[in-house]
């Protein structure tokens, strides 16, 4: 369901030179919830959304697959 999600969120993460830990504290989330989320042991919608809205960027649902769209 995140699977693509979880990608382009990597990439955009690689590319700001950012970890788990500063996304984290943007977003508002212990790392080890990141860590969960990025690894695929958890898939809570609303912590997609903290890490969407950390990042600048809408998560968008479309035909059963979350996807990162930049603003």
């Amino acid at each position: 369901m995140f699977a693509d999600f979880r990608q382009n969120i990597k990439k955009l993460l690689k590319g700001k030179d950012m970890t788990y830990a500063q996304i984290a504290e943007q977003a508002g989330i212990e790392e080890s919830t990141v860590k969960s989320f990025m690894c695929g042991a958890n898939d809570s919608r609303r912590v997609a959304e903290k890490i969407a809205d950390a990042l600048g960027v809408k998560l968008e649902y479309s035909n059963g697959v979350y996807t990162v769209v930049e603003n």
